[in-house]
């Protein structure tokens, strides 16, 4: 099985025969959408009623898992810190830093029963996951790396001048937890970042986002990007 992961803005995939099925895992129920060989998950739950500090994402993770998906590919709407990514462009995420503070269920490994170990991740994303999608779409944009912050607020323009001093290029409050989980799983990933914004004091006073139409039209061309990634065919 193969699933793609929706965030704002990609709540619900369109065109595509699936079922909603509840499934209970360890760490609680999760809503997913299953179809014969694809699993749509919404991260924030199909009617966009979780904020990002709030996602059970454990599992969401091990219902994946429980499932059998093997790859799963996470779309992420973010906002711009460099010229990585302009506003209502798509791009493909190298890397990840983590500025959640550390308070959420980030791991499967708490010690006790499940043990504690320290997963490698020299390399974050599956490199035959991106090089499908490259070759897919070549003009897919490299988003570079993108900073997790806790939220649900948005950032602070100190915040933003810092996390592009350190080298990051979009920001966001999902990926790195979902990503994590999704390497301790042994479940091979990709992340998609739309932006829908430039980040607090980057390019202009005020954070301003692009249009519900805009939005529609991205969302189409990523769903229809990450089913031909994992499932080669023309949906």
């Amino acid at each position: 099985m193969k699933a793609i992961i929706g965030g704002t803005g990609v709540d619900a995939l369109d065109g595509i025969p699936l079922k909603r099925t509840m499934v209970q895992t360890l760490y609680g129920e999760v809503e997913l959408f299953v179809g014969d060989r694809l699993v749509f998950l919404p991260r924030h739950g199909s009617s966009h009623s979780l904020p990002p500090h709030l996602i059970n994402y454990r599992a969401n993770v091990a219902a994946l898992k429980d499932l059998g998906v093997d790859e799963a590919i996470g779309i992420y709407a973010v906002g711009s810190i460099s010229q990585a990514l302009s506003p209502g462009e798509i791009g493909i995420v190298s890397d990840f830093v983590d500025f959640t503070g550390g308070g959420r269920e980030h791991t499967f490994y708490t010690g006790g029963e499940s043990g504690v170990h320290h997963i490698s991740m020299d390399d974050v994303f599956d490199a035959l996951l991106r090089e499908r999608m490259s070759n897919l779409a070549p003009n897919l944009k490299d988003a570079g790396v993108y900073v997790c912050t806790n939220g649900p607020r948005l950032e602070t323009k100190a915040e933003i001048n810092l996390y592009g001093r350190l080298g990051c290029d979009v920001v966001g409050m999902t990926l790195a937890t979902e990503v994590s989980l999704l390497k301790e799983a042994d479940i091979r990933c990709l992340a998609l970042a739309y932006s829908i914004n430039w980040a607090a004091g980057v390019e202009q006073a005020n954070v301003s986002f692009i249009g519900d139409e805009q939005i529609a039209v991205l969302k189409a061309e990523m769903t229809h990007l990450c089913c031909k990634a994992l499932l080669s065919c023309s949906n």
